[in-house]
């Protein structure tokens, strides 16, 4: 039994891993955006750094719904271990 309350807290503390590097990926990828507003000349013409910025936003912001899935699965994993556990016992 002792299985169940190690995988149960693995998973809590790994669904908390990935929030937080979801968070951190997502304020980098905002700031990404953000930097990508700037990268115009003239009437409105992007420049090639514009592109880069857009780039990098979109492949963070994947990587953010990715471990925000990771998140949501791992926290049901531990929900349901510890559903296990109480009932075992």
């Amino acid at each position: 039994m002792p299985f169940v309350i190690v995988v149960t807290i693995s998973c809590a503390v790994l669904g908390a891993l990935s929030l937080f590097a979801a968070t951190v990926a997502e304020t980098r990828a905002n700031r990404a955006l953000h930097d990508s507003r700037s990268c115009f000349v003239g009437d409105g013409n992007p420049t090639s750094s514009f592109f880069t910025h857009r780039a990098r936003h979109d492949r963070l912001h994947r990587l953010t719904n990715q471990l925000l899935i990771l998140s949501a699965v791992v926290s049901l994993a531990a929900t349901g271990f510890a559903a296990y556990a109480v009932a075992t016992f």
